[in-house]
Formats: C-alpha cells, sequence, structure tokens
C-alpha cells in the first residue's frame, strides 16, 4: 500500500473518532460551552453546545475537500509543478491533512475537557501541532525547491 492510501486511512479514522467522540460526550455537556481560547489558552468565548458541531463540519469538509482533489493541474491549485502528478499530490495533501485532523482532534477533546471542568485552559499542544504542521510544509517547500533546481540544471 503507498504512503499517500496509508494517510488517507489515518486521516478518515481521525475524523471518525472526532465524530464518534463529540457524539458520545454531546448529551453530558453543559448548555454553554467554551468556543474560543487567547494564546495562553484560556477561555474567552462561550456559545451553546450545538456550535461544537460547526468544527467538526468544518474538518469533515477539509477533508472532503482533499480526497476530492483528482486533477493536479487545476489552475485552482497553488502547488510546485513538481507536485503536478498525481501520486506526488496526494502524499503533500495527505500529508498536509494529517496535522490538521490532529489539530481538530485536540480542539475538540479538550474544548469538551474544559466544559465538562476537568481541565481550565488548552494545553501546549495546540503549538506542538502547529508545529508539526509548518514542518509538513517546510519538507514540501525543500523538496520543491530540490526539484527544481535538479530540472533547471538538466
Amino acid at each position: 500500500m503507498k504512503t499517500s492510501g496509508i494517510l488517507l486511512i489515518v486521516n478518515t479514522l481521525l475524523l471518525v473518532v472526532i465524530w464518534v467522540f463529540t457524539g458520545i460526550k454531546y448529551t453530558g455537556l453543559p448548555e454553554v460551552i467554551p468556543t474560543h481560547f487567547d494564546v495562553h489558552g484560556n477561555v474567552d468565548g462561550e456559545s451553546g453546545k450545538a456550535t461544537i458541531w460547526f468544527l467538526l463540519c468544518i474538518a469533515a469538509f477539509i477533508h472532503l475537500l482533499f480526497i476530492g482533489i483528482k486533477d493536479p493541474n487545476s489552475p485552482l491549485l497553488n502547488v510546485p509543478k513538481s507536485f503536478r502528478n498525481e501520486g506526488t499530490l496526494k502524499l503533500y495533501l495527505f500529508s498536509l491533512e494529517l496535522p490538521v485532523m490532529i489539530l481538530f482532534l485536540d480542539i475538540i477533546v479538550e474544548s469538551i475537557r474544559v466544559a465538562e471542568g476537568k481541565q481550565t485552559e488548552l494545553s501546549d499542544a495546540v503549538f506542538f501541532i502547529l508545529g508539526l504542521l509548518f514542518v509538513v510544509i517546510g519538507v514540501g517547500l525543500i523538496k520543491s525547491l530540490r526539484d527544481s533546481r535538479t530540472k533547471s540544471n538538466d
């Protein structure tokens, strides 16, 4: 199995875990839950508990969007020329999606824990996950630059 296929399965499983976890915890949530946090992880915005489904819908939309990208030569797709083949594009997109899905999972879990009173603020895990996202973007940029230099030397 290709790496992109494994990443697709992992990303899909993460999305399913997010939905199942939220579905299990939803009925026990208070009517008002935290929906926004400041840079230090403190709650600075609250809404009705039904708003938690919006975050899950955004995660599902991103997942479906990344699966739905089929044409690597689409002018709407802003990726380097070296990524403009189906295999490389899928690997890059699903690699980008992995930290995004982990980020959604962390935010949902920690928001629910704060709402339940088991936690008072978001942990620093968000910063590590964002760091992972930037590493994936950086590796993609380095690969793209290296490929463009190799092709220009030919």
